[in-house]
């Protein structure tokens, strides 16, 4: 069911500003790998992935899963694709029939790969990922030996496009980031001292993009910072991104409460005076996280105003008492001056799952703007 209220804007000049702003900061000599995954944090894979197309510097574009890639592929999409997460027997075959490369994130998965490439007579791409402290995917540092071995030994048919592993806490815990980087190089070395060159060699994400220049080496993985945020109020004003996501909606009625009435599930709102209050067609089905019930604030008719009431599954109220409003006007819910940090801010979560669940409803028409 679509909600034919609300829309879910795509302002693609913020996008292209974002990416301005970052190759400002690696450079024009750092490859890129744009995380589009997600379904590009809820901003739409395709045209994302199409809005790529000019940047010279993108070397892939980085999904999770392979049937992301598949469905690109599909759509037309001709870039290299990587896919950073699950790999299993299905998905090789998939990889191998849409060009896409897989990361390698153990050894028991190198072996799959090496076996499939053997039954094939040929040579597969990979990137091999190592845990230098996530402590989630990724090949070990005890077992690098024991990889390099592997690789040498199966060099018919493994090509090794990239080395890459993953920072846990580059945007507030710099120490730590620094030793992980410490370590990522020291595979690297360990690599190079066994004659395999790699050309891609990538662990910086948005936070260590902003944060540390030296984690740069020859290619990123920005993410958030793409669409317009920071991933935390610490690296927030290091940087001048602009929001690309704005989600609207309309009142579709408006109605005086009384005092001591109360309204919507709960009565978690009970009025301590006469007020105007406006229905808006938007709720948690059209992913506006219930807990942002009585702490989120809307703009209408260019003023903030608060919401009230517990949020429904299709809709949620607003005090209108202060501002001039009719039915069908505008309410927006997030933009450039009520941005995902606010709200992820007052449902305790983090922008990422803001952008992700808002973003994403099949229910709100996404239109893009430039």
């Amino acid at each position: 069911m679509i909600n034919f209220h609300s829309k879910s804007i795509v302002h693609l000049d913020n996008f292209h500003y974002n990416l301005s702003q970052l190759i400002k900061l690696i450079g024009k000599k750092v490859s890129i790998i744009p995380v589009i995954k997600a379904d590009a944090y809820g901003h739409g894979i395709v045209r994302i992935a199409r809005e790529l197309t000019n940047y010279s510097q993108v070397a892939y574009l980085g999904i999770a899963h392979i049937k992301e890639g598949v469905m690109l592929r599909k759509k037309g999409i001709t870039q290299p694709i990587l896919a950073m997460s699950c790999v299993d027997s299905f998905d090789l075959n998939m990889m191998d029939e849409f060009e896409i490369t897989p990361v390698v994130h153990s050894l028991f998965l190198l072996e799959r790969i090496i076996e499939f490439a053997k039954s094939k007579g040929k040579s597969i791409k990979v990137h091999l990922k190592f845990d230098t402290g996530m402590a989630r995917l990724g090949i070990r540092e005890e077992e690098v030996e024991k990889a390099i071995n592997v690789c040498i030994k199966n060099a018919d048919y493994l090509n090794i496009d990239g080395i890459m592993s993953h920072f846990s806490d580059s945007e507030s815990d710099f120490e730590w980031t620094e030793e992980q980087l410490n370590r990522f190089e020291r595979i690297i070395k360990a690599f190079e001292d066994k004659g395999i060159m790699v050309k891609l060699k990538h662990i910086a994400n948005s936070g260590a993009i902003i944060s540390s220049k030296r984690t740069h080496l020859n290619c990123v993985r920005p993410g958030l910072f793409m669409y317009g945020y920071a991933p935390s109020l610490e690296l927030k004003n290091s940087v001048d991104l602009k929001p690309v996501l704005e989600i609207q909606s309309q009142l579709i009625n408006i109605h005086t409460l009384r005092k001591g009435e109360g309204i919507s599930y709960g009565r978690t709102f009970v009025a301590d005076k006469d007020m105007k209050v406006g229905v808006v067609a938007f709720g948690y089905a059209d992913g506006l996280f219930r807990s942002l019930s009585n702490r989120m604030h809307c703009i209408v008719n260019g003023k903030k105003v608060k919401q009230v009431g517990t949020i429904c599954m299709d809709m949620f109220m607003c005090d209108l008492s202060d501002v001039e409003a009719n039915v069908s006007d505008t309410v927006i819910i997030m933009n450039e001056d009520l941005t995902a940090y606010e709200l992820a801010e007052k449902s305790g979560t983090i922008p990422y799952e803001i952008l992700t669940n808002i973003g994403k409803s099949i229910r709100v028409k996404r239109v893009y703007r430039r």
